[in-house]
């Protein structure tokens, strides 16, 4: 039996901890409760923006059923598995599947990359444990794992995986990899600058991290793009998305990297959604500076007085 395609706008959405780092799950209900009511097509628990690395495998199953169960088939939840052991990954996609979960999202094993041998009996020994979408996540930037076009349409074209999530957004990559496979290959964009140019070069979805505080916005210019209205999606990228995109992009002014992760999660709590701490070393605490530019960012957007 075929398997859906997967498409759309995915928030890949925080995981809210309590001061004392456990799972805060009231916050995981209020965040999905807020992406819900923005229109987004679904979210991915768990992934990086919902600090996986920060969490054991059995800690991601509860995160993963928890935002299932909030969503209540209100959108999809494509649930993140992504583990460096294999066994760990079947485990968490299996409870996945279990749970109800859309589909899951598995990136490629990290530290000690393997080679395409090694990849591809992954891959194929998730695909043997369950039945809905897997999607790969492509972000060599944080795993040390590259894949080349050819190996990324053959573990498609072998049945292993039924989407990507490409975060070296290059949409050269994305012409390359519709030529290579078919139109139910789901490429999705996997960062948050370009989406506009992405949709227009065979996207046929969109990962936006940033869409956890700016779901409204980034939906609208997602949908225009979809439909084709490339000029007026392009002027609401300018209009909605391009205003806020130096908060998550310049650095801080003691000259550390932008605290994105905490700027999502402080942002949400001004706008009222409960969604907690960082888990350490990530500082929950934004620099005074860096927290005066959101709030006037929020201000400017009209979500703080």
């Amino acid at each position: 039996m075929a398997r859906e395609k997967l498409n759309g706008i995915y928030i890949p959405m925080v995981t809210p901890f309590n001061a004392d780092e456990s799972i805060n799950f009231n916050g995981i209900k209020e965040c999905t409760d807020f992406l819900v009511d923005s229109g987004v097509t679904g979210v991915i628990p768990s992934g990086s923006t919902g600090e996986m690395v920060a969490m054991t495998p059995d800690e991601q199953i509860a995160v993963n059923e928890a935002t299932v169960k909030a969503a209540d088939g209100r959108f999809k939840v494509v649930c993140s598995t992504g583990a460096y052991r294999t066994k760990d990954v079947i485990k968490m996609s299996k409870a996945a599947e279990a749970a109800g979960a859309d589909g899951v999202m598995a990136v490629t094993p990290w530290y000690m990359a393997p080679n395409e041998n090694e990849l591809l009996k992954h891959y194929e020994a998730i695909r043997k444990e369950i039945s809905i979408p897997i999607m790969v996540y492509h972000n060599p930037y944080y795993s040390t794992c590259l894949m080349s076009d050819e190996f990324m349409a053959k573990l498609y074209n072998e049945g292993f995986i039924d989407a990507v999530k490409e975060r070296q957004a290059d949409v050269y990559r994305q012409q390359d990899l519709r030529y290579l496979t078919d139109d139910n290959f789901a490429i999705f964009y996997g960062y948050d600058v370009c989406p506009v140019e992405s949709v227009s070069c065979w996207a046929d979805g969109w990962v936006c991290g940033t869409g956890n505080l700016f779901p409204k916005e980034n939906t609208e210019v997602f949908n225009l793009a979809k439909e084709r209205k490339m000029e007026e999606a392009m002027a609401a990228h300018f209009a909605k998305i391009r205003p806020y995109l130096p908060l998550f992009t310049k650095p801080t002014a003691d000259g550390m990297p932008t605290p994105w992760l905490q700027i999502i999660k402080e942002g949400l709590k001004l706008r009222g959604v409960d969604a907690g701490y960082c888990r350490k070393p990530v500082i929950s605490e934004l620099p005074a500076d860096v927290m005066e530019t959101l709030k006037t960012v929020l201000k400017e957007y009209g979500y703080l007085a």
